[in-house]
């Protein structure tokens, strides 16, 4: 398979190319030449590269409609905008038991570890942890974790769909550990987006004793 076909397919594919994710495609995008022939490519398809970081520079790259014309794309777009729409409030209270449990201000971001050893640690000796694990059961997205047997077995099946969307990926097969990549970028300018334009509150009864924190003019 050819560079560009791989590139081509895994960002048709809905894939968000960055280092942790896909970091020989990464590097391939990166040398010069390739994301101007990347963007040849789509253009006949009504689809355009997008990315996220320094323009001379990207951090990550990902596929975007060009413009919604086609009532195939249009129906395409909409299939994607409500499967993201879905994702929002769990993977946010995701983020937040993240930071809490962490004790740290700063959101997740691309690269940062999420050690599994270190936040089911952080849930076993707090209640308020363990409930808001439980809680994530609730999400559809995480539904699987409703049949587990235990903390670690849930903290597990909560991990593994955050994984199979793409915002978080292994950081090697045999690890625990899992590291955020590109599409989390990706999901904060959405949040941003959705709190600029919509002035939706995705959090209608924040916990005043909690860490308030900020993403972008959005409170997480």
């Amino acid at each position: 398979m050819s560079e560009i076909r791989e590139v081509l397919e895994t960002l048709l594919s809905g894939g968000f190319i960055c280092q942790y994710a896909y970091p020989e495609l990464h590097r391939q995008l990166r040398a010069p030449g390739v994301e101007a022939e990347v963007r040849a490519a789509l253009a006949p398809l009504s689809r355009e590269l997008g990315t996220i970081g320094e323009e001379t520079a990207p951090d990550t790259y990902f596929s975007r409609y060009a413009d919604l014309s086609d009532p195939k794309d249009r129906a395409a777009a909409a299939v994607q905008l409500v499967q993201m729409r879905d994702q929002l409030k769990p993977c946010l209270e995701f983020i937040r038991l993240f930071n809490r449990s962490g004790r740290t201000d700063a959101c997740l971001a691309p690269g940062d570890t999420v050690s599994f050893s270190d936040l089911l640690e952080a849930i076993e000796n707090n209640p308020t942890y363990r409930d808001q694990l439980r809680d994530l059961s609730g999400h559809e997205f995480f539904s699987k974790s409703k049949s587990a047997k235990d903390n670690k077995e849930r903290l597990a099946l909560v991990l593994r769909p955050l994984a199979d969307a793409g915002y978080l990926v292994k950081r090697s097969s045999e690890s625990a550990n899992y590291v955020a990549t590109g599409k989390m970028g990706y999901f904060y300018m959405i949040l941003a987006w959705v709190a600029e334009f919509s002035s939706l509150s995705l959090d209608p009864e924040p916990d005043p004793s909690s860490t308030q924190l900020e993403q972008r003019g959005l409170e997480l």
